[in-house]
């Protein structure tokens, strides 16, 4: 069986190390390269060899949708599906309207990604839309509460059911880091505790 050809971009090693593991793993899945960022992996022989792309949104320098655009000349052999922590539906469209693959949240389950990737080689695609969940007045959260992006990615996952070990290992953090954030967001928000932080979530944030 030919493997197919992963090519990665993440700035986050931890979790580029980690999902090179996996995909490692699978017989028929190759990550034959990695990069920090989208310029330097543009300029690399490795993208000409490669099935498919996992492009991570927030990159250093260009973003990864600038990057996507500029990739428009190897749709026909590359597929790229992109990834991101906060799933957004602004960012979806987008993406479909370049031309993109997939478009994929971080906290999927490693199966899920497997699939995408598997369908996206065959030319079908993989965009997490059937049970988007986006958070609603962001701007509000993070001007007038000064939540920060990594507290609202963790209110998403509260919201989702997750726990504290479950969000700990998605994120790729401490439990007790992520229990820090959690005091934080109870303190931000005037909530009197982790309940109340939980109905804040099921609440505001839109499903």
């Amino acid at each position: 069986m030919k493997a197919i050809k992963i090519v990665l971009v993440d700035d986050h090693s931890l979790f580029t190390e980690g999902l090179m593991q996996i995909l490692d793993a699978i017989d028929d899945l190759q990550v034959i390269a990695t990069f920090r960022d989208g310029e330097t992996m543009l300029k690399s022989d490795e993208i000409h060899k490669a099935d498919v792309l996992l492009l991570d949104i927030n990159l250093p320098g260009n973003s990864g949708i600038s990057i996507a655009e500029k990739m428009k000349p190897y749709f026909a052999s590359l597929k790229i599906i992109c990834l991101s922590m906060l799933f957004e539906k602004n960012i979806l469209d987008k993406l479909k309207f370049i031309g993109v693959a997939g478009y994929l949240p971080k906290f999927v389950h490693t199966n899920e990604l497997i699939e995408a990737i598997r369908k996206v080689r065959i030319g079908e695609t993989a965009f997490y839309e059937e049970h988007t969940k986006a958070v609603s007045n962001i701007k509000i959260w993070t001007s007038d509460f000064k939540l920060t992006n990594r507290e609202l990615e963790i209110l998403q996952l509260i919201k989702d059911g997750k726990s504290t070990k479950e969000i700990s290992e998605i994120l790729h953090r401490s439990q007790f880091t992520i229990e820090t954030h959690r005091k934080n967001m109870i303190r931000k928000l005037n909530l009197k505790n982790s309940s109340g932080l939980l109905h804040f979530a099921m609440k505001n944030l839109t499903s």
